[in-house]
């Protein structure tokens, strides 16, 4: 028993003296702290200008120039361009349309204007004394008047006297009129070009004496 004893104290003390010479001791881990970021204000941006800009208004002027203009008056009844420096006379102006020929009529000498027509086509001849015209139709229609009458006078049917042949062909003639003799016997030239024909026609004295 004793024996025993004495074995076990020197164990114990022999543990100890172990224990203590390689300075081993139970160490209990530790949980390591970890420090909580601290929050932060976010950093505030004051930008400095670095100019400073004034704004000036600016007002804009608009100049508009117009260039002239020409007005153009429409007008039914063209006026003769003169060719001449002095009125000869007596001015007639053929005016063409759809519904035949228009004769308009200047009398020099007080400046009477007016209309003939409209009339077939045709042509036409003022007397050597300007005093009264002709007028001859494509298919032999003859007509005067004195200047200043708005109206004409049928003094002849051609197609009846079955003399012009291109009438009697029934075609248009293409005729031209021309004054022979004075004022006391103006007579009255047809000439139709298309067959080289002339006749000679005595004129009624309501027409060629006044």
């Amino acid at each position: 028993m004793l024996t025993w004893k004495r074995n076990f104290l020197a164990l114990f003390f022999a543990a100890a003296f172990l224990l203590s010479a390689c300075n081993l001791s139970v160490v209990t881990p530790e949980t390591p702290m970890v420090a909580s970021p601290t929050p932060s204000a976010a950093p505030t941006y004051s930008p400095t200008p670095s100019a400073t800009f004034t704004v000036v208004p600016v007002t804009l002027t608009a100049s508009l120039t117009l260039a002239p203009t020409e007005t153009l008056s429409p007008s039914l009844t063209p006026s003769p361009t003169p060719q001449w420096s002095v009125c000869p006379g007596i001015v007639v102006t053929r005016i063409d349309s759809n519904d035949g020929d228009t004769l308009h009529i200047l009398r020099c000498e007080d400046g009477l204007e007016y209309d003939l027509g409209p009339l077939a086509k045709g042509a036409y001849a003022v007397a050597p004394n300007d005093k009264f015209l002709a007028y001859v139709t494509v298919n032999g229609m003859i007509y005067a008047t004195r200047i200043g009458d708005r109206y004409m006078v049928t003094v002849f049917n051609l197609a009846t006297e079955r003399i012009f042949t291109a009438l009697n062909k029934k075609i248009n003639g293409d005729f031209k009129l021309s004054f022979t003799g004075d004022e006391l016997n103006y007579q009255l030239i047809v000439y139709e070009k298309k067959y080289n024909q002339k006749r000679v026609y005595e004129l009624p004295f309501t027409i060629t004496r006044q």
